[in-house]
């Protein structure tokens, strides 16, 4: 039986890497593999999902061997935005802000980011701008954007809003053009959430939205949404999971006489648990100063039962502390055209 497992990691702008494993290694090796290929130096906003044998994607942890959380192959992971900058402006590397751009995208043709159709071409349009540069009409006509496979589906009368959007933007340069692409997103109301289906205590199929702000209940079916309730993590004492049941234990107002819970269920516990890693990682992200080593949660921990997971990585104010003391940063990386055909790299 060979000692190595052979990965392969697809890239948000469309190219996969090729990485060898050792089937005892930690799975951190083959995160450490794929920034040092790409450039990045703000790692801790993303990660690699892995898809089980029920079609359902999980994060692969860095801390355990790919082994313990896929037991067969093949070993085929995405490279994605784990945890999305509540602003661009935090970002200090131009390397970050493109990779950011190409998930964004894919959140807004898949319908996981929704907004009105004037933002969407105008969205669009930075992504052109960066693809083509400034608008000429001796030089593009009026169908270039149909070079672009990810416009397929959309009809010619959006395409022409995003041209004449396009003709707007003279003068930005590509890394201009991702800045205003996600100053605009990251407006938007489901930017960077975390979606999982649930359930309330009458059974009522809800969805739970997990950002750096807290967590959002929906109504409906995706993509079209009804938010229902909002729970700020600053109103939240504890979230705790049992089998398939997460539990949001709520800050007592003053005078209160008992402890208000909240409960939804999931279909599974496994999609229980993710749920509340989920709220695990966006909490400490974003609000912790710093992130204490794994170790058995104490009894006045926002997480302290269900489970010894713990976020590993460095939380937003460390990243924003060394990009400060460090100053912009302009790691060289390659800009992959739409137009162009992806190859495969081995590392």
């Amino acid at each position: 039986m060979s000692e190595v497992l052979a990965c392969q990691v697809e890239i948000l702008d469309g190219s996969t890497v090729s990485i060898d494993v050792n089937k005892r290694a930690r799975a951190e090796y083959i995160f450490s593999e794929v920034f040092r290929h790409l450039g990045l130096e703000e790692t801790d906003y993303f990660g690699l999902q892995f898809e089980d044998h029920k079609h359902v994607n999980h994060w692969l942890d860095p801390l355990k061997p790919i082994r313990k959380q896929m037991k067969r192959g093949p070993y085929n992971f995405l490279f994605r935005v784990k945890l999305y900058p509540v602003d661009p402006a935090y970002l200090f590397d131009d390397a970050t802000k493109y990779f950011l751009s190409l998930q964004v995208k894919e959140d807004l043709l898949h319908q996981k980011l929704v907004c009105s159709e004037a933002t969407r071409a105008k969205l669009f349009s930075y992504l052109v701008q960066g693809e083509y540069g400034d608008y000429d009409a001796a030089e593009h006509g009026g169908t270039y954007l149909d070079e672009l496979s990810y416009l397929d589906e959309f009809p010619p009368e959006f395409k022409q809003k995003i041209l004449d959007q396009h003709k707007t933007n003279r003068g930005l340069l590509p890394a201009e053009c991702d800045k205003k692409f996600l100053e605009l997103a990251c407006r938007l109301e489901r930017y960077g959430m975390d979606v999982h289906r649930v359930t309330d205590i009458a059974s009522v199929n809800l969805w739970m939205g997990v950002t750096a702000r807290g967590l959002t209940v929906y109504f409906g079916e995706l993509p079209q949404l009804v938010a229902l309730n909002n729970f700020p993590w600053v109103r939240i004492a504890a979230v705790n999971f049992k089998n398939k049941s997460l539990m949001l234990e709520m800050v007592s107002l003053p005078g209160a006489t008992h402890t208000e819970v909240v409960l939804f269920g999931c279909q599974t516990k496994a999609l229980c648990k993710d749920l509340w890693k989920s709220c695990v990682e966006h909490h400490s992200f974003f609000r912790s100063v710093n992130v204490a080593p794994a170790k058995r949660p104490s009894s006045n921990s926002l997480f302290r039962r269900g489970s010894t997971f713990r976020y590993s990585g460095r939380t937003q104010y460390r990243l924003l502390r060394d990009g400060t003391l460090g100053g912009k940063k302009k790691t060289k990386f390659e800009r992959i055209s739409s137009r162009t055909r992806i190859t495969r790299k081995t590392i």
